[in-house]
């Protein structure tokens, strides 16, 4: 149950929100504690009503946190008047300084700080705690959506444009996809990145921090790719290893980690996140079990082939049920979320020393990574079918790997899951023996 009394402090015979202000800042806020009287006795009422005084109290902690964070001294003295700017002697004091800035630096900067000290204009991250919360991203995509962020600060610096929400045009938005997002970076990258700024904005405008308006990210889209020279490379995108690269990867010798990583992934169709997160007790009567993955379907078991017996029993035996099976991976720091990340860039290195690899135009990632054992394990249980291979379906397949299969004809989901019921254990097995190791 939830802590009622979590911000809330009784005082003078009702309660107020009381938030603590880190050691870190007190000396910029000038107070150990924020508080905020809610006029009310009902501690059920008062629960109710802290939560936007509680955000907006952290709003000033988060500001106080950004003057330290920032390595513009003009901009952390503006942001540092701004903590204090609703008092006049504090005003006073912005407009004389706004004053000699004009003075000694032009009069942009001048108008770029008073605005930004007097609160007329709001720093671009300023609300990104907030919004972050709001979306429950992943790690990744949290780090990935920061990044953008900064990118787009440090480019309306360098183009002197006021770096704040409000200051943000259409054209702005525009110039900066063609002159830095786009630089050096894949047209599905910036796409991505693309997406998360865009997202800020909707979000901003919904919860009415920006005046009710046209996003500048909304509609934008990316300079068009130039189109490949009559002698370029064909470039055919992500692809399965052939049954050459994969006998050439699996007779190398990768290491104690990638010699059991590699078969392991080749003959079961996991990703190599679901692989890596796999414990001794997710091991257990011939059946891999995958809890969680990237999507709800990620959720399911894996028949063990009977190629991966061995690996499995020298990995499992002597340990405790809450070991890893690939225990030899470093933990996982503060700093990401996925336990896979080492194995993947050992792999890589492994991967391109002999001598698979394929990046057509010398473009920056290769169309064969890791994940290309997975593509190969569904081709080959595709043919096997094609070959006229018995005890398995189309659907086992969609089930073996953890695709959804909810874009099927309703009648034909229905047939299959309401009156079938789940494909049976025989039919995985049927599909996972089927593939078969390049001799």
């Amino acid at each position: 149950m939830a802590n009622q009394r979590q911000y809330l402090e009784w005082h003078g015979q009702q309660w107020r929100v009381r938030v603590k202000v880190p050691a870190r800042v007190r000396d910029l806020i000038g107070r150990g504690k924020l508080t905020h009287p809610l006029h009310t006795a009902d501690l059920k009422d008062a629960d109710t009503r802290k939560w936007p005084v509680v955000s907006r109290l952290k709003g000033i902690i988060a500001a106080a946190e950004k003057v330290l964070a920032t390595n513009d001294p003009l901009e952390a003295e503006a942001l540092r008047h701004r903590l204090s700017s609703d008092e006049e002697d504090t005003q006073f004091a912005i407009r004389l300084r706004a004053e000699q800035i004009e003075e000694t630096q032009g009069i942009s900067p001048a108008h770029a700080f008073f605005d930004l000290a007097s609160r007329k204009v709001t720093p671009l991250d300023h609300h990104a705690a907030e919004f972050l919360k709001h979306q429950g991203y992943r790690m990744k995509s949290e780090g990935d959506f920061r990044r953008v962020l900064g990118w787009f600060g440090a480019w309306l610096r360098d183009s002197r444009l006021p770096v704040a929400l409000e200051a943000v045009r259409r054209v702005d938005a525009g110039k900066f996809l063609a002159e830095s997002l786009m630089v050096g970076r894949s047209r599905q990258k910036a796409t991505a990145y693309l997406g998360f700024i865009r997202q800020y904005w909707t979000w901003l405008l919904d919860k009415g921090h920006l005046p009710a308006g046209e996003n500048p990210w909304a509609g934008q889209k990316l300079p068009a790719e130039r189109r490949q020279a009559r002698d370029a490379e064909t470039d055919k995108g992500k692809r399965p290893f052939t049954d050459e690269e994969v006998t050439k990867l699996l007779s190398g010798d990768g290491g104690p980690l990638l010699n059991d990583l590699m078969p392991l992934g080749a003959l079961s169709g996991m990703r190599i996140e679901e692989i890596c997160q796999l414990h001794v007790s997710d091991c257990r009567d011939e059946m891999f079990s995958v809890w969680a993955g990237k999507t709800d379907s990620a959720r399911r078991t894996v028949p063990i082939h009977s190629g991966l017996k061995e690996i499995v029993k020298r990995r499992t035996e002597g340990k405790k049920d809450s070991d890893y099976l690939f225990a030899d991976l470093p933990p996982i720091p503060k700093s990401r979320e996925t336990r896979s990340d080492p194995a993947a860039k050992q792999f890589t290195r492994y991967r391109r020393k002999v001598g698979v690899d394929e990046r057509p135009n010398e473009k920056a990632k290769s169309n064969v990574d890791f994940h290309s054992f997975r593509r190969w394990f569904i081709r080959k249980a595709r043919d096997a079918k094609l070959a006229g291979a018995e005890g398995f379906d189309e659907w086992t397949i969609t089930w073996v790997v953890g695709h959804t299969d909810s874009e099927r004809a309703k009648s034909l989901d229905l047939s299959q899951h309401g009156y079938a019921g789940q494909d049976p254990e025989k039919a995985k097995r049927a599909l996972v023996e089927a593939v078969k190791l390049p001799s």
